[in-house]
């Protein structure tokens, strides 16, 4: 019987090392949140003028995998200043309901292209994005942001088809297609400040990143750019594993 009470105390024991230890493996474990095409981000530029740090508030186009393995988010060119930028949560650096800065940076600016062509901005005249490298143990990467969901990636669909955009602004408004100008897209969707790099879509399928109220990229021309460039974003594609 004592040999018995003294296994039974052992094993005790042992679970309550085991969940302690667990309990404080989990407590260290960073929390993730979710990220997807729709999601508000914060970039942090750097310092052009003096110590002067500024914030831009945007919205990420999608987020996937590159062939790399990187975690890799798009946006908007002329939301980044230059690579390197850090990126946060637009929740986690603006004040008000759902404000939480416990999660940090979440990412770093690696590419940022020309702009579009009515505000090309310092890089001149592109396709007006910028790749950001996700950290992997504080982003969790997600198909559906608000009322819109990404599945695939095509070219800009014919005239008059039904297109809808997500911005951290505005949330989900629509228009139709007009017109497709080489790399760029016209529509009537429209947009607000924070929107811009919002996804724009036909259904379930990513068609372009807003960068002006009716104006986008095709992310067609987009993914044959990183491919073209190569490094990281080269041979994007959307990933939701997490």
């Amino acid at each position: 019987m004592k040999r018995f009470r003294s296994a039974a105390m052992l094993f005790g024991v042992v679970l309550v090392v085991v969940g302690v230890g667990a309990a404080v493996a989990r407590a260290e474990q960073p929390r993730r949140v979710a990220v997807g095409g729709g999601t508000g981000v914060a970039l942090a530029w750097g310092a052009p003028v003096g110590s002067l740090s500024l914030l831009h508030f945007c919205t990420v186009t999608a987020i996937g995998v590159d062939a790399a393995g990187n975690l890799v988010g798009l946006t908007n060119a002329h939301c980044a200043y230059d690579p390197g930028d850090a990126v946060y949560l637009q929740s986690a650096v603006e004040p008000g309901p759902g404000h939480d800065p416990s999660v940090g940076r979440i990412g770093t600016v690696d590419y940022v292209s020309g702009g579009n062509p009515i505000g090309p901005g310092p890089h001149g005249v592109g396709l007006d994005y910028a790749v950001i490298v996700f950290d992997r143990s504080k982003v969790n990467p997600v198909a559906t942001v608000g009322d819109t969901t990404i599945r695939g990636i095509a070219a800009p669909p014919p005239e008059g088809t039904p297109v809808c955009k997500q911005g951290t602004t505005s949330g989900r408004t629509c228009g139709t297609t007009i017109t497709s100008m080489g790399p760029y897209l016209v529509t009537t969707v429209p947009e607000f400040p924070g929107d811009s790099g919002a996804p724009v879509v036909a259904g379930e399928t990513l068609i372009g990143n807003q960068w002006v109220w009716g104006g986008s990229s095709s992310m067609t021309a987009i993914l044959e750019d990183l491919d073209r460039r190569g490094g990281v974003g080269a041979g994007f594609h959307l990933d939701f594993a997490g």
